[in-house]
């Protein structure tokens, strides 16, 4: 997961499936201090395909001669962090990438650096980083739209790694990032650590992942991916493999030796950009109906390396190395502006769940205006949308029957980072926090021993304001009454120093239970005192 250039910072986003199942977070719902959790990793087995024959290379580079080609690849040069709060300068420095017997090397290593805060490298104001290493990319040089991109590559290892094959879009047709889409070839952290993924704890990390970024621009972004790990327990880090995928008109597979282990399709893609200063959806296949470049980079920690595995950073693994062997990109010959005809496909492969786009809401916030608020009773107010944090899938929603009560929403979570929450058009909430009272009934169906249930409102992730509600005994219903100007004096629990920017609220409420939890909630309203 990476920021471009052209984007100001990276948390997922999800939008609502059916049953709440998509994978990301709103910016609301990083609620575990950012930590990265990830569903399980498909193994592999059986045999591979064979690619068509009729796949026409059209650009490629095998690293002949020792110098970089600059008519095929720029640096990205700067100490921004991509955004992820990574720990590395880039440079265009020969310690950082170099050619050397047939093969790129982008050399991540140990010592401080300092270059210009900002994706852009402009002279400005500057940082300081411990590591340094290496970005480079086709933009500006050579871009595509369909066809198939393969990468011959050995991976780095150790905690705090974090190398990434991956494109980007060369014209933002539809805004900033993600809305115009990003496109994750093939990305992995800590490889070679104790796993963390739920079936494999303390296993040498093997997986690698192809995902897809797309929704609205950041932090309303949402994605979707499936993790792998190759056959026989052989380790990324240990020999070259080919990571690849096949681009089409609608549809998007991902392939590691020739081993087809996930395939996405537009049903399960969008994009939402502002048109005239309206927002509104873009056709079916975008964002990835546009042009596209290639990136190649070996970043050091970050939100999701130095979260994952075993924490933080190794210093003692560094340097470590990037090697990739040959980049090739081949157009379809049956089809070259749809790329379609080429396809070679595999039963066993991940069909990856998609997301709906969510509801694009009406901008006036004149529905909170009091002194009554009805959030939800039998239905949710039209002005708002239900959305999910749900990154490992273990968050259900439904809106149920209820003796005597009508209809009511039920909430279940069985374990690590999840919740749900109502969007909201941006809304000024000021005028609630002399006497405005948060009120909801809840019933706990059946809980862990030790779960919490907090209650937020957010404005954007860090600045968040949550507290925790006092549960009723299992079985019962209870009305619970909270003072909103103590919900937001609050602040985030798990950001020291901040809070929800009362004036700006875009999240109107979220319910994130700790751990395992079923729970129902009906009548929940703002009110204010008379």
């Amino acid at each position: 997961m990476k920021i471009s250039s052209s984007s100001v910072g990276k948390f997922t986003a999800l939008a609502l499936v059916s049953s709440l199942t998509a994978c990301g977070s709103t910016s609301s719902s990083d609620s575990d201090g950012g930590l990265v959790q990830t569903k399980e990793a498909m193994q592999l087995s059986g045999a591979p395909i064979t690619p068509s024959d009729k796949w026409k290379l059209i650009w490629s580079d095998e690293f002949e001669g020792d110098e970089i080609d600059s008519r095929k690849w720029g640096f990205e040069e700067n100490c921004w962090g991509g955004g992820n709060n990574e720990q590395q300068c880039y440079t265009d420095r020969k310690v950082n990438a170099f050619v050397e017997d047939g093969k790129l090397n982008i050399v991540a290593k140990k010592g401080n650096f300092t270059g210009p805060d900002n994706p852009d490298g402009k002279k400005g104001l500057n940082k300081t980083l411990p590591y340094t290493s290496a970005r480079l990319r086709t933009l500006n040089k050579k871009d595509w739209k369909y066809g198939r991109f393969e990468i011959k590559a050995k991976l780095p290892h150790g905690q705090g790694t974090w190398p990434a094959i991956w494109m980007l879009p060369s014209d933002w047709v539809y805004g900033g990032w993600a809305a115009s889409g990003e496109i994750d070839i093939m990305e992995a952290v800590n490889l070679k650590t104790k796993s963390d993924e739920i079936e494999s704890i303390g296993q040498p990390e093997s997986r690698i992942h192809g995902t897809l970024h797309f929704g609205k621009k950041w932090p309303d972004n949402a994605h979707t991916g499936q993790g792998v790990k190759l056959p026989d327990g052989l380790n990324p880090a240990d020999d070259y493999h080919t990571y690849a995928i096949e681009w089409e008109e609608g549809e998007i597979r991902w392939y590691i030796d020739n081993y087809h282990y996930a395939t996405q399709r537009h049903e399960g893609w969008y994009s939402q950009y502002e048109k005239d200063g309206v927002l509104v959806n873009a056709e079916s296949e975008a964002p990835f109906n546009q042009k596209f470049h290639l990136l190649l980079n070996l970043a050091v920690g970050g939100n999701w390396a130095a979260k994952a595995n075993e924490g933080g950073i190794d210093e003692s693994i560094f340097p470590q190395t990037l090697s990739v062997d040959s980049v090739k990109v081949y157009r379809c010959s049956v089809d070259r502006w749809k790329g379609k005809g080429c396809a070679a496909k595999s039963d066993d492969a991940v069909m990856v769940a998609g997301v709906t786009p969510p509801a694009i809401l009406a901008v006036d916030d004149a529905y909170a205006d009091g002194p009554l608020l009805d959030i939800y009773t039998d239905s949710l107010n039209s002005s708002l949308a239900f959305e999910s944090y749900n990154p490992v899938d273990t968050v259900k929603y439904s809106e149920v029957d209820e003796a005597s009560r009508g209809k009511v929403i039920e909430v279940s979570k069985s374990s690590g980072a999840g919740n749900i929450y109502f969007r909201a058009p941006l809304t000024d909430l000021t005028h609630w926090l002399e006497s405005g009272q948060l009120i909801f009934d809840l019933k706990i169906e059946e809980q862990a021993a030790n779960a919490k249930l907090l209650v937020k409102i957010d404005s954007g992730w860090p600045h968040t304001s949550d507290v925790k509600v006092d549960l009723p005994a299992s079985g019962e219903w209870k009305e619970v009454r909270l003072n909103i100007k103590d919900i937001l004096a609050g602040g985030n629990s798990h950001a020291a120093g901040k809070k929800a920017d009362i004036a700006a609220i875009s999240n109107l409420l979220v319910f994130e239970p700790s751990d395992k939890m079923t729970f129902k909630l009906d009548n929940i309203r703002f009110e204010k005192a008379q």
